[in-house]
């Protein structure tokens, strides 16, 4: 009995000093002294904040023209912080570790009217119909990591890993024509849909970088990556009709312009060339 009663005792002594070591880790980064500027303001991210960011360079070209005697100096305006037009946000689990990520969900449709001669037996002299092509195409991006950072002054160094996923379906077409085919000239082969080669690319990349705060929660950076990624490009398919007049035979074809391919790619980046600037709020 006094050997069980011992063996209980063992265990809590190590329980509360597990507890206690627990703990002392949460705590330990909130009594890191903060960075404040002689205002009294923090300086570094803290818990909590979130980030924005984009392209810093037409501001930094804009400026370092004053020094170099450029006439055409065109004044700045934010840009994305990826090549892609993807909208980069970050949130700071703790001081140290933050969420990061970006998106992108674009739509484009557009359509064209023209106006030609109506060929329809019986058809009034100069009278029109419409030809009719709609162009759409739809662009995604999206991304997730995590981002460890390190620093108490105002260079934060920050090193982490995201996967991301880009979509881009180029422009596929539709074709109304106001004419019916079989009023067209005799030979006469139209196309009726264009699908463009839609690209496929997923990807994991790590990546280390640098940060400097120039104001109280305003940051320039700049980072490089490595990693792998897939590409998958679907074929370019055109389908086309015809008809024959002395069969009255409506003909529809489809032919691929060129084969579906796949491709691997290990490699650095340099995060599209861009330094970032960077708001936490």
């Amino acid at each position: 009995m006094n050997s069980i009663i011992n063996q209980f005792k063992n265990i809590s002594k190590y329980s509360l000093i597990l507890m206690c070591m627990l703990y002392a880790s949460q705590l330990f980064p909130q009594l890191q002294p903060v960075l404040k500027n002689k205002r009294g303001i923090a300086i570094l991210p803290q818990q909590g904040d979130f980030a924005i960011g984009f392209g810093a360079n037409p501001f930094l070209n804009y400026f370092g023209n004053f020094f170099n005697g450029n006439n055409n100096n065109i004044s700045p305006s934010p840009t994305f912080a990826t090549q892609n037009q993807s909208i980069f946000f970050k949130y700071m689990k703790t001081n140290q570790l933050a969420y990061r990520g970006y998106f992108r969900v674009g739509v484009n449709s557009n359509s064209m009217n023209i106006n030609v001669a109506d060929k329809m037996p019986g058809a009034l002299s100069g009278s029109m119909v419409k030809d009719i092509q709609k162009t759409k195409s739809n662009i995604i991006g999206i991304g997730f990591g995590i981002e460890k950072r390190r620093g108490n002054t105002r260079v934060q160094g920050y090193y982490g890993g995201e996967l991301y996923l880009n979509y881009n379906s180029g422009f596929d077409t539709k074709y109304k024509y106001g004419n019916a085919i079989e009023n067209e000239d005799s030979g006469v082969i139209r196309n009726t849909i264009l699908n463009a080669a839609s690209t496929l690319t997923i990807g994991f990349r790590g990546f280390a970088g640098v940060e400097y705060f120039i104001a109280p929660r305003v940051s320039l950076g700049g980072e490089l990556g490595y990693g792998p990624s897939i590409n998958i490009r679907s074929a370019n398919e055109i389908t086309s009709e015809s008809y024959v007049k002395p069969t009255s035979t409506l003909n529809t074809t489809k032919v691929s312009t060129n084969s579906r391919s796949t491709g691997f790619a290990l490699d650095t980046d340099n995060y599209f060339g861009i330094v970032k600037l960077l708001f936490y709020f």
